[in-house]
């Protein structure tokens, strides 16, 4: 009877983590694509719907149920990703009609203290979605990132962007309460380290 109980008390927690990993994505995919309409809506839940549905299967490494104090930190991030996102485009509008900063393409080594896996990975898809930088690559074992800038002022800004701040604030967060990763047949191996980033969008709303 325990052991039934225990099983249906997994299997809903399975489906609540994947609801709000649903939920997570959508989100996501509205941030990226800039747009809030009925056709971007519709294609992203039916992305996200696919893409929970598909890694179902990897239950022990979906992230578990977040706090609300983690979940509204991750609220947070993500609106602050759409400032920056907006500050760089017009940053680089600028560059581009007007040169000014003048255009200067370098790459940038950083590091960070970020530790998990997930969080590198964060971080670099924060780097390319705004406009003007890129991430080139990052070392699963030191967490280094190497990242294009499109500007000079843009590659000492990734150097204090205080998205950085915010992803390292996160994962303090979800280690303290072990949600970053499903008790349930836990897999060895699934966190790791993570890596730095700043940018001239230090100024944060």
């Amino acid at each position: 009877m325990l052991y039934i109980l225990t099983f249906k008390k997994r299997g809903f927690m399975v489906r609540k983590r994947s609801l709000i990993l649903y939920i997570l994505l959508l989100m996501f995919w509205i941030v990226i694509s800039a747009e809030i309409d009925f056709q971007h809506v519709f294609v992203g839940a039916i992305v996200s719907f696919a893409t929970v549905w598909f890694w179902q299967d990897l239950g022990p490494r979906q992230p578990s149920v977040p706090t609300a104090g983690v979940f509204l930190l991750l609220i947070r991030c993500m609106l602050m990703m759409v400032w920056y996102i907006i500050q760089s485009n017009i940053a680089v509008a600028k560059t581009l009609l007007f040169n000014k900063p003048p255009s200067k393409p370098m790459f940038v080594i950083m590091e960070t203290s970020i530790m998990s896996n997930w969080g590198r990975v964060l971080l670099g898809t924060c780097i390319t979605i705004a406009p003007g930088s890129a991430t080139i690559d990052i070392d699963p074992e030191t967490g280094r990132f190497i990242v294009h800038a499109l500007t000079e002022e843009t590659a000492v800004g990734l150097l204090y962007w205080r998205i950085i701040d915010e992803i390292e604030r996160l994962e303090k967060r979800m280690k303290r309460g072990e949600t970053h990763v499903v008790d349930v047949g836990r897999t060895p191996g699934i966190n790791s380290s993570d890596s730095p980033a700043s940018d001239y969008r230090a100024d944060s709303p």
